[in-house]
């Protein structure tokens, strides 16, 4: 069956292809979480006027949808024009979301945008779809290109026959496993701890002023890198994880004692997937390991449903130690072939150099280690 990639530029368009849309994410080998339709539509009703989509679409010549790769225009130097995915400020993962027909098609049509854009750029793709597409499509074509390793991934399959407390004594340790039943114990003596899970519309969309009760008092706002830091981030998501929840693709968990949340967590989901996109806990609760308890429930729920779960890019020692595996994320450019695509390579090249530098020389407080331990390079 052949399939032809486009390149289309109404986000509404394909959005309005609801049932087509729906029959792809049944068939798809590549699914990215951050590219479903809530993500989409919500993430571009908050940019700036003038932003232009450029969407990669492929479909079969009878009009079957096969996949797509969301793509924006971005100014560069010199006039130029590059391009970033989706979501780029907030996504954790950029791949496309195809059918395994159509996945090499929609590299092709990149490569092809090459011609009238000087590069592109692609944070985080996990590494299956770089080792089985991307590089091979990159090694063929041999357009200019930088390709490194910035973060790696902790991923947790669930193993057929052994129950979660078994995984759970096997990944933690015995000290680490008496350390947690202290902290439990000790949470328990303040009072009634209670673990509530918001799955529907109304649920979440109740939940999100209680959310923000927990971020201001973590370290994680303290110090930027909380989920609400950045300005206009409180609107975005709380239009977004009401409508993820409706669709089944999102839950949040809460920890409280004696009715007052300490800690939250919000899980992304699909067919036979976890993703921990964020979990922050009030700092005054640290000795209590809120964070980790909440963690335990919820990584519990998503092994007893047998969901792959993804802890998403960050070097945090603890993902590894529970996990199965782990994975590198690599992060891709591709360049014209011309003065301006060289000159932009260059200069990319000395911004990571220099940013490493920086990162290298800043004093880090103890409470920040972790973040940074998470995003440096």
């Amino acid at each position: 069956m052949k399939v032809v990639c486009k390149t289309e530029h109404c986000l509404d368009a394909l959005l309005d292809e609801k049932g087509k849309l729906e029959d792809l994410e049944k068939r798809s080998i590549w699914k990215n979480p951050y590219f479903s339709p809530e993500w989409l539509e919500a993430w571009l009703k908050r940019q700036p006027d003038g932003v232009k989509p450029v969407l990669l679409i492929a479909r079969t010549d009878t009009g079957s949808l096969e996949g797509f790769w969301p793509f924006v225009e971005r100014p560069g130097l010199l006039g130029s024009k590059g391009l970033w995915p989706f979501v780029y400020d907030e996504a954790n993962y950029f791949d496309p979301w195809s059918s395994e027909l159509a996945v090499h098609g929609l590299v092709e049509g990149l490569r092809n945008l090459m011609k009238e854009f000087t590069f592109s750029w692609i944070p985080l793709a996990r590494n299956a779809f770089w080792e089985k597409v991307l590089e091979p499509e990159s090694l063929k074509y041999k357009l200019p290109s930088i390709s490194r390793v910035p973060r790696k991934t902790s991923l947790l399959s669930p193993e057929s026959g052994m129950s979660f407390d078994e995984f759970w004594s096997l990944g933690m340790g015995p000290k680490s496993r008496k350390s947690f039943r202290y902290d439990t114990r000790r949470l328990e003596e303040k009072g009634d701890v209670r673990i509530e899970c918001l799955e529907t519309f109304e649920e979440v969309r109740s939940v999100m002023p209680t959310t923000c009760m927990v971020e201001v008092e973590s370290w994680k706002s303290s110090e930027g890198a909380g989920l609400y830091s950045i300005r206009g981030k409180r609107g975005f998501f709380f239009e977004l994880l009401p409508e993820l929840a409706k669709e089944g693709r999102a839950r949040i968990h809460v920890l409280r004692v004696n009715d007052e949340p300490i800690a939250w967590e919000l899980d992304l989901l699909s067919q036979g997937f976890m993703g921990v996109h964020h979990l922050s806990f009030h700092q005054e609760w640290k000795k209590y390991s809120p964070g980790k308890q909440l963690l335990h429930h919820s990584l519990r729920k998503a092994w007893e449903e047998g969901r792959t779960i993804d802890f998403l890019p960050g070097n945090l020692d603890y993902k590894e130690k529970l996990s199965t595996t782990v994975e590198p994320v690599r992060e891709f450019h591709w360049f014209r072939r011309s003065l301006r695509g060289a000159l932009a390579r260059r200069l990319i090249l000395w911004n990571m150099k220099a940013r490493k530098k920086i990162r290298q020389a800043s004093k880090r407080t103890k409470s920040s280690e972790n973040f940074w331990r998470a995003v440096e390079s």
